[in-house]
């Protein structure tokens, strides 16, 4: 039980539960259809969906991230007429290129800072943009 006491794991938890709330109040809708358009070819269509979600991802959890994408591609894809299966591979994608270039983009960068922080307290904390040379 004492990994549920992490940090990290906790952040995750509670995106979770704000994905859920944005996710049934359709607050995202709107937006991502304008963003996201009506391209007329399977690669236009995944590079629309991929800039803003690698960028979004940089700075929100990747999991939750996705947990809230999954519905609103579904509907668009069925809008633009192209299998929702062309689509995920690039959102999975461009949200894990997104969440490694910072510290609070994915859960494993989040719960690894937090045993960091504990295992060695005299050091420095790992910074939210410490990772993106790696990333």
């Amino acid at each position: 039980l004492e990994g549920f006491s992490n940090q990290g794991l906790l952040t995750v938890g509670v995106l979770f539960a704000v994905a859920a709330g944005i996710n049934n109040t359709g607050g995202l809708d709107y937006y991502m259809q304008r963003i996201l358009g009506a391209p007329k070819t399977a690669a236009a269509a995944q590079f629309r969906l991929m800039a803003p979600v690698a960028v979004v991802s940089a700075f929100l959890n990747n999991t939750p991230v996705v947990a809230i994408l999954i519905p609103i591609v579904q509907q668009w894809a069925a809008r633009i007429k192209l299998a929702p299966g062309q689509l995920f591979i690039p959102l999975s994608f461009a949200s894990i290129l997104g969440g490694t270039c910072t510290l609070i983009g994915t859960s494993t960068n989040l719960v690894v800072s937090g045993l960091y922080e504990e295992r060695f307290p005299d050091q420095p904390a790992i910074g939210i943009f410490d990772l993106s040379p790696f990333g």
